[in-house]
């Protein structure tokens, strides 16, 4: 059985969504608690009770979330390339259409709503500090460039070629847009080696088109780029493994849990030797594989019955993780201008009822906008590939 042959068991399917839109959330709900409650280290003993430990412990997996993602993106786009290479079914220019209108179709959007929202933040709404990088938390957490130094057209047009990350700033506040780079590059990188071994016959030519193609990724993209395609490659291997009668899903999605809370503890440590990062990283990421192939044959009465809700938010978990940044730093800003709530500059404490109050609206608003944003780009992507593909690869 092949990546195609997993994705037709509705509990696997099921199970994916799922996967895909709890980290697209929590990625969401952890960068909304950066500018708006205080670090945990500053809260105090007397505010640390056991729900809000759990939330700030939670909401800290953003950075292994994206880790997810990236090998559930091997898995899938990997995954079914492989299988179509060896049925001798993998069409180039479909491929070709398929990913840059998986991508471009939200992210150009995304990318002309986060301008629209910044220019007019900056203008209106920026003595928040938000945009500037003197709001209290974000001086305190972040340590990186303002956002507004990265409101420029030079900068809008290098995210616009996805270049964000290796040549170029994410534009504005949307900082999440350097995993869509790797994404866009991940899938040249794959697109352009199965294209190398189906159009060239000889192995020494094959050879010779394959160093070509890595060197001008190399130079174009530096060597960082090969950090994250390794990542994504962990998803791939992991696809073409071969299915195992000894599956114990349960026992390696409570191994993978206990690893995402190792690297909650141990993340300061980890990051103070040498390799640590990459240790982590790469842990969660074989971690996560693995789960996906103990998942892949199994049969759950719950995820099948879970298929339809999950779907539904998979469905614009995408929109979410593109938007949901920007959104967040015009609403907070916009709330502050109105003088009510001067504590944003600040931040609030977790137990602060206008600060929760706030944080859930916010969340509200950001599930309302993502959906209806999707509505209107990712879920008209499939309209965009039909007329592509009879237009130029039929």
């Amino acid at each position: 059985m092949n990546a195609i042959d997993h994705l037709k068991n509705p509990s696997f399917s099921s199970f994916l969504d799922l996967a895909r839109w709890v980290a697209a959330w929590i990625v969401c709900i952890g960068h909304l608690r950066n500018p708006l409650f205080f670090g945990f280290g500053a809260i105090g003993e007397a505010a640390q009770n056991p729900l809000i430990v759990a939330w700030y412990f939670v909401t800290g997996w953003y950075g292994e979330a994206v880790i997810v993602f990236f090998v559930l993106s091997g898995y899938l786009v990997g995954g079914l390339g492989i299988a179509k290479f060896a049925a001798n079914t993998f069409n180039p220019a479909h491929y070709g259409i398929d990913r840059v209108s998986r991508l471009y179709v939200a992210f150009l959007p995304s990318l002309i709503l986060t301008a629209a929202l910044d220019i007019t933040g900056m203008h209106y709404f920026g003595a928040a500090g938000l945009y500037d990088g003197t709001q209290a938390m974000f001086a305190e957490k972040l340590g990186e460039a303002a956002f507004a130094e990265a409101v420029t057209a030079t900068t809008f047009l290098g995210n616009l070629a996805m270049l964000q990350t290796f040549r170029f700033d994410s534009f504005g506040t949307n900082s999440p847009l350097w995993t869509i780079s790797a994404e866009f590059w991940f899938y040249v990188a794959f697109g352009a080696v199965l294209a190398c071994l189906i159009a060239v016959r000889s192995k020494l030519g094959q050879i010779a088109a394959l160093l070509a193609v890595g060197i001008a990724l190399l130079w174009l993209l530096t060597p960082t780029f090969l950090y994250y395609l390794g990542l994504w490659l962990v998803g791939l291997g992991v696809a073409a493994l071969p299915s195992s009668k000894a599956r114990w899903p349960i026992l390696f999605a409570i191994l993978f849990a206990a690893l995402l809370v190792v690297t909650r503890l141990k993340g300061d440590a980890l990051s103070a030797i040498a390799f640590g990062q990459t240790i982590r990283d790469y842990s969660v990421a074989i971690g996560f594989a693995l789960v996906l192939h103990a998942m892949r044959d199994n049969q759950s009465a719950i995820l099948a019955r879970m298929a339809q809700f999950n779907k539904w938010l998979a469905d614009f978990s995408f929109s979410i993780y593109l938007i949901h940044f920007p959104v967040m730093i015009f609403v907070l800003s916009a709330l502050y201008w109105t003088g009510n709530f001067p504590e944003i500059r600040t931040g609030y404490a977790p137990t602060d009822l206008t600060g929760i109050m706030i944080y859930g609206g916010i969340i509200a608003l950001l599930f309302a906008v993502s959906w209806a944003f999707a509505q209107c780009t990712e879920q008209q992507t499939w309209k965009i590939r039909r007329f592509l593909k009879t237009r130029f690869a039929s």
